[in-house]
Parts: structure tokens; sequence; C-alpha cells
């Protein structure tokens, strides 16, 4: 074929026309593009996956009023530089748009600005492409709703999806609005194809992955800046996301070690009804009982006023704690809730508790607008706010009213957060609560089309080093924990009491570059009679469930089931996950360091050329499963049939495994069908790395276990506590023989204290920080 413009070679790309097509090659893909309909697609010539163009055209855009979308029809080269090719796109109804090609290696991102102003809606779609994971919290809802309207205040019906992969879905306005939609991303990634898709916009987002289209887009917008398409391995991809995702403005921030170990929520004790005497006796009770907690969260009812009265406090009545007694309170609760603030702070500090308490990002609005801000109440919050131009604005200037929360009653305000005099304002108000951590919430049943308006927030208070909490965030995670919306006992009847939600929403999130997540406080709200039998089957359950993920809380008491062995069981979870915190935290921040979800890694993530990991993840087999770090599969039993369920089927990939109680070992790739999985049951396999961490209390220090699963010249990487300081163990052992495998430290070359442990195979040693080792011998 004749070559109508010769091949120009750029330091990060070439191209070249060859007829109708314009083929650009970069050194990990080369994409095509069909001048007709601006049909484009992905090769990646080393491992040979392919991404197709769509069947009509690769780009949709309207009228500048956005109201009909025309498809692509021709594509025209106009110029070119060292990073990016411009293309003139014309569609069906003549107008044209500047597309512009940007390669970073192994991604490209586009820009694409139709030439008149105007709202326009702006599709960029593929051919069709299956499994598809990730979406953030949408990831966790059904394939198609018969609205996509914000929840009427304290309506919190929605359906959840019957799997992790996300073919078939589609949503024309994805933002951020309360409930269950807070964490907003519409990163998608396609293990099966080495492909992966991200669109950075606040607005009104739009993806379909159906029989038709893989599509992203948006409407409303004069122009989409900001969409890219990543190539390579999943490491790859996921580091390439993450360096992408820093540059367009949403950092993730470095997580603290503390928040990692198993903490407490007053809400799964008292609801939204905390006070200073039930607060303190719960903790003390846990305490007493030899419940380790390294954090509290007192979300709600700290600030002063009647909890049935429309004018009481809020977490933004700054400092203004509920402590002194009030005439004619209606609510039934403590009065004053908490009496002597001092005392508190010094219960929590004195063992070694964290202080958390909710905070909200927005303000009651005065009574002349609907609000019912209270000066005694309140303080001169919100009035400073408004005075200073703190707070959201519409475009005419006009201040955003929000009207459909869940709390406060009437009008509130929510802070601009991209103004740094009011970030800085902010930041310095909450300090008055002398807390030493957040746990940021909303509860705007609004779109107010600000998706990253809370990542500013965060990010700033975890850079004062308060522990955050996320609950609402848009790609990325700037602060300690993510927690996903709440989990009440239940099953199925609605999405908070649909137990199969929890492990599709926190897979779906992993898979959206997002692992250090917290699935809501054990054993649920304080609402259900806790020696009905089917409560405890999931408290326990989800006890089990909640020690093998990244974060995990305490709250409703155990003990009070009054089923012994079902308490043991909780504490066993508990004690388990403080054990193994060092190795969770060390997989946590590998996740900070390198973008890839390592601290829950669902297993099409970690395993993506085994086609049997891409379904598992489904209601019906309830093959709930993921690796926990390097080294260790979770396997929990978990879903609506926590009441009845004894076993499961468990999928292991390729490898050797080994029950982490048992000791029995397994060669992968293998399904262990209608595996015994009664409730005491740690529910993880070792295998990968075949090195974990662990802490001993008693003597205050860190100590690896290695096990005989993984292959000579593999290394294990171990970050420590301190956030800085690295230890590695590396396999250069010829067998496993406990006769003569030794462990040196490459510090002094000497052998270290070992102790075996024959069910597993396992060899216990300390692990110093900074200090390196080897695994020797073995014959």
């Amino acid at each position: 074929m004749a070559i109508d413009n010769p091949s120009v070679r750029l330091p990060l790309y070439r191209f070249e026309e060859r007829g109708e097509q314009i083929i650009i090659t970069t050194k990990s893909f080369t994409m095509t593009i069909c001048k007709k309909g601006f049909r484009f697609g992905f090769r990646q010539p080393a491992c040979g996956y392919q991404v197709e163009p769509h069947a009509v055209s690769g780009l949709r855009f309207s009228d500048k009023e956005g109201k009909r979308l025309y498809d692509a029809t021709h594509t025209k080269v106009m110029d070119w530089n060292e990073e990016a090719l411009h293309l003139l796109v014309e569609n069906t109804e003549g107008q044209e748009a500047d597309v512009r090609l940007a390669f970073g290696g192994r991604y490209v991102r586009f820009d694409i600005t139709p030439s008149l102003p105007g709202a326009y809606t702006i599709d960029v779609r593929t051919a069709p492409m299956s499994p598809v994971y990730g979406l953030g919290d949408y990831g966790s809802l059904i394939d198609t709703v018969p609205t996509e309207q914000p929840p009427a205040r304290g309506k919190l019906d929605v359906q959840a999806r019957d799997r992790a992969n996300l073919f078939g879905y589609h949503r024309s306005d994805m933002v951020n609005q309360g409930t269950n939609m807070r964490f907003l991303s519409n990163f998608t990634v396609y293990p099966a194809h080495r492909f992966a898709q991200v669109l950075f916009e606040e607005g009104a987002k739009r993806v379909a992955f159906t029989e038709k289209e893989n599509k992203l887009g948006a409407s409303n917008v004069a122009r989409i800046g900001s969409l890219y398409y990543f190539t390579g391995t999943m490491r790859e991809i996921y580091s390439d996301y993450r360096n992408v995702r820093i540059a367009e403005g949403y950092p993730d921030k470095k997580p603290k070690y503390e928040m990692f170990r198993v903490g407490w929520e007053a809400y799964g004790s008292l609801g939204w009804n905390s006070y200073q005497t039930e607060v303190e006796e719960a903790l003390r009770q846990y305490l007493e009982r030899g419940y380790e907690l390294a954090w509290g969260v007192i979300g709600s009812g700290f600030w002063k006023g009647d909890r049935k009265g429309t004018y009481e406090g809020t977490t933004t009545s700054f400092g203004i704690w509920d402590d002194a007694f009030e005439e004619g309170r209606t609510d039934g609760l403590a009065n004053p809730r908490f009496p002597d603030v001092n005392r508190l702070k010094s219960f929590f500090a004195e063992r070694g508790i964290k202080l958390i308490l909710g905070l909200r990002n927005h303000v009651k609005a005065p009574e002349a607008d609907g609000g019912f801000n209270h000066p005694v109440y309140n303080g001169p919050f919100a009035e400073e706010a408004i005075q200073r131009g703190y707070l959201l604005k519409h475009a005419d200037g006009s201040l955003l009213r929000i009207t459909n929360a869940q709390f406060p009653a009437g009008t509130v305000y929510v802070l601009d957060s991209r103004n740094p005099e009011a970030l800085d304002w902010f930041v310095s108000k909450a300090a008055l609560w002398e807390a030493q951590g957040f746990k940021e919430d909303a509860m705007l049943y609004t779109k107010h089309y600000a998706d990253g308006n809370w990542n500013q927030l965060n990010a700033a208070l975890m850079d004062e080093n308060y522990c955050v909490i996320v609950r609402n965030s848009a790609y990325g995670v700037p602060g300690d924990l993510l927690r996903i919306n709440d989990t009440y006992f239940g099953t199925g009847e609605g999405y908070h009491f649909d137990q199969d939600r929890v492990p599709i929403n926190l897979l779906n999130i992993a898979a959206s570059g997002a692992s250090n997540l917290y699935p809501d406080i054990t054993g649920g709200t304080p609402k259900t009679d806790p020696s009905l039998p089917s409560y405890q089957n999931y408290f326990v359950r989800n006890a089990m469930f909640n020690a093998v993920t990244p974060g995990m809380s305490l709250g409703r008491k155990p003990w009070e089931m009054n089923h012994p062995h079902y308490e043991q069981c909780v504490k066993k979870a508990a004690d388990w996950h403080n054990r193994y915190a060092p190795y969770i935290y060390s997989a946590v921040l590998e996740s900070y360091h390198t973008g890839y979800p390592l601290a829950m890694t669902p297993l099409h993530i970690a395993y993506p050329d085994d086609a049997a990991t891409y379904d598992l993840i489904n209601r019906h087999t309830r093959q709930y499963e993921w690796m926990l770090g390097p080294s260790m599969l979770a396997a929990p039993l978990f879903g609506n049939d926590f009441d009845t369920a004894q076993s499961r089927d468990i999928y292991l990939p390729a490898g050797i495994w080994i029950d982490y109680e048992t000791g029995e070992r397994f060669q992968g790739p293998v399904t262990l069908h209608g595996y015994p999985m009664p409730p005491s049951k740690i529910p993880v396999f070792i295998g990968g790395q075949g090195v974990v961490v662990s802490y001993d209390r008693e003597e205050d220090a860190c100590y690896a276990e290695a096990y005989p699963v993984a292959e000579r010249g593999n290394c294990y990487t171990h970050q420590h506590a301190d956030g800085s300081s690295v230890s590695r163990v590396r396999h250069e052992q010829e067998g496993w023989n406990p006769q003569t495998l030794r462990v040196e430290d490459n510090v002094s070359g000497q052998a270290a204290a070992c102790v075996h442990q024959e069910k597993t195979g396992s060899f216990r040693f300390r692990l110093e920080p900074g200090r390196d080792y080897t695994i020797r011998g073995g014959k």
C-alpha cells in the first residue's frame, strides 16, 4: 500500500498514514485509527493482546446544546510535535472537534475539544470487551437503573449487582450523590486484554460496557481533556495510572500503621446516640476482655443540643462539645452527653487509643435560607465561611444550597476545598476538637458535580498528621482507610442489608486502584437482638471476613450474644488481624508507592492469565477470594447464606498453597469442592511469595514466617511500621529439609534463631528493621 505521508519518528511515538489508516507506534503498543469514523484500536505486539475498534465510530459528540449525539465520519492529520499528534475529526452534522493524542510510553491521553463553545456530550469508544472490573462505588450497583436521580432523604434501597464483572453495565450521569455512590472513579481494567481506561472528570460521567460498545464519556462539558488508555502488565498499568492520577490532581496520601490495627466505632454500639459514659464503658469492657484497640471513632452526638431538635450542633460546630446541662431536653439521653471532655481525651490517650471524630464538609445555613443555624449550638463558623467566600458557588456566584442531606436538617452550604484559604480555615477550626483524627462523611443526597471536593480536604488533614477515614473521594484515596458504605445485618432486603454486596463492592474498588479498604463495623449496627441465632451467625462470619481485609473495627459487644464460642471466634478474628497488621501494612505501603492494589488484590488482577479467576466473584457460587498482600489468599465464607453455609468451593491458582490452620498442602490450579469452613476458621491459604510477618506483643517485635511454597530466587520485601525501614527475605534454599535449612542474617552473616512449625512446615525468625535475610540449605 502506498504511504501518503512518510513515517514521522519522534521520541515517544512514530506515525504514518497508509491510505485510510493512521498507524501510531510506541515502544509498547500500536494504535491504528481508521479515518472513516475515527475508529481506533490497540495491539500490543510483545504479547499479542488486542483491542478492536468500534464497528461504527470511535467518537461521538453532540450539538453545542448537548441534545443529540452524532458519529464521527472523517479524520485528518493536522500537525504533530514531540508530545502529541493533532487530528481534526468531523461528525455527520459537519461539526468539527480537535483531537490531540499525547503518548506516555505505555499509555495515550485523548484531549477532545469541539470547535465551537458549548455544553457538549462527548463519548469515546472501542469495540466491546469482557471481563471488565473497577468503577469505584458504582461497581457495586446493578447494570441498569430506572432512574439516575439521587435517593430521597433517608431512602437507601438501591439494588446491588450480582457479580464483579461489569459487562452489561451503563450509566449516563455518574457523580457523587451520597449513600452508596461516594468513592467516584470510572477507571476500569480488562485483565484478559492487558488494558485499562479512565476519564478524569468531575461532572456527569458516562460509561457503557455492553455488547455494543466500550465507552467513556461526559455530558454538559466544553471538552474532554484527560481520557487515558493504558496497556501493559497489571503492575505496569496500575503504576502508570498512579502517576497519571497524581499529575491530574488526585494523589493518595501515605497511610499510617495504627489504622491497620483493630479499631472501634461507637456507631456499632450506640448508633447516632453516642454519649461519654457508654463510650468509656464499652471501651473499658473490650480492653478488660483482652481486645487490643488502636483507634476509636465517635461519629456523632458530641456536639451541643437536643438530638431530637432541628437546632442541634454538627461536626462543624468546632470545639463546642455537649458538656453542660440544658433544660428542656427531649432526646432521653444523658444531659449533658459529654460532661467531662478532658477526661474523655485522657481516657483515650492513657490507653493508647486514637480519638477520631466524625467530620462533615458542610455548615448549616441561616434560617432565612431554610437552615437551622444556631449561634450557641453551631457557633460563628457558618457566618465566617459565608463572609469570607469559603463555600461552593454556582457559576452565577450564588451559594450552592443542599436541601436533601441526611443530616443535618434544612439547608446546608458546602466548603469549597479548592480554595486554599478556605481549606486552611477549615483545618484550623477542626483542630479545636483536639482529636487525633477524623472520619470524613457528608450524606449529601444531591448531585452537585464536585466529586473531587473532598480530596483536598482529606489530604490537608493528612498533611497535619491526623488519622483520616475517607468516605467520599474521587479517583484517589488521600487518607488512611477508605470505608465502604454501611453494612447491616440482613439477607439482601436492600443494598445495605445485602452481604453479597460487600465483597463485590470492595473488590471493584480494589480493581479501581484503591486497596487500603475498610469494610465497615464488625457486627453491623445495634438494632438487632443479639440473642437471635441468625444474627449471631452473621456476627461471627462478618468478623472473619473483616479480619482478612486491610481495615477492621469492632462496635457491637460480642459478649452481648451470650454465646461464648462465638465470642471467642470474634476475638480470634480480631487478634489475628492485629497479629498480622505489620504484614498488611507493608502491603498497604507498597500499594501506596506503586499503585498496584497489593493490600487487597482481586484474583483476576493477581492472575490475569488465569481465565478461571474471571467469574469467581458472584453471589451464586460466592467464591469471594483475594490476595491479602503477596503471600496470603483470603477465602472467607460470607454472603447472604451466612446462616446456613458451612463450606465453599475454593479456587487456588497455580502454585503451592498451604491451609493456614491445618497445614494441608495443595497444588494449584485446583478447586477445592465443598471445603469445610467452620465459624472459627481463619480463612487463609499461604502461597505466592511465601513469607508473612507477625507482631509479637509480649516481645514487642516482628517475626517473619517463611513457608515452603516459594521458588528459589523469590524475594519478599517488608516495609516496617515506621514507614521507612525495609527488610528482605530471599529464597535461595535447595529444599525444605528442617534439619539442614537455615536463615542467614545478611548483616552479621550468622544464622538467625528459628522455630520450625511441623504442621505447616514454616520457619519463624525475628525480623529486625533494616536487615535482610536469606533462606539457604534445605537439602
